[in-house]
């Protein structure tokens, strides 16, 4: 069976009942099923209009975060446009922020629980580079492949409080 989608396009995400949230897929990798999104805000109760969309920046993205593409796959999330000018550089994999719970010896640093960890752009599963985390690593996003649920859950608290768009005329 074809993919359903591809880098650059957009999809509307259920956020709550008659409410979502835009998503872009950045990165796509032909193996492996977890995907790179940019996640946008406000909830609106309808699709945005694809001007609204084509000017859509990384730096205007509530959440970015890997994400297993079950829904996608298996059309449970409305395909939109996709950015016409679309370029990978634009949309770049950030490293990752992850706490493993344990301590972890390695040579010439004290116990480590805080790793960053960085993903190449075709492979989103086995990382390149991990790292002891420092202050800074800190604030990065979480390294975890979300599920649809937890992907839902998360973006709606990340839009929960932003204003509607013009574009969107029933807004509640």
């Amino acid at each position: 069976m074809a993919i359903p989608y591809r880098e650059g396009q957009f999809f509307l995400l259920p956020v709550e009942r008659g409410a979502y949230a835009v998503g872009l897929i950045a990165r796509a990798p032909a193996r492996g099923g977890v995907l790179l999104g940019y996640f946008f805000g406000p909830r609106r109760s309808a699709a945005p209009v694809e001007q609204w969309l084509s000017g859509l920046h990384p730096q205007q993205a509530v959440l970015v975060c890997r994400f297993k593409d079950t829904s996608l796959y298996r059309g449970e999330w409305k395909m939109l446009s996709s950015l016409g000018n679309f370029v990978r550089p634009a949309w770049p994999v950030p490293a990752f922020h992850r706490f493993d719970g344990s301590v972890t010896h390695v040579p010439g640093n004290d116990a480590v629980q805080d790793w960053r960890v960085e993903y190449g752009d075709d492979s989103l599963i086995v990382p390149l580079k991990e790292s002891p985390a420092h202050g800074a690593d800190l604030k990065l996003p979480e390294d975890i492949a979300y599920d649809p649920g937890l992907l839902a859950d998360t973006v709606n608290r990340c839009v929960k409080d932003m204003a509607p768009t013009a574009d969107d005329s029933t807004w509640r």
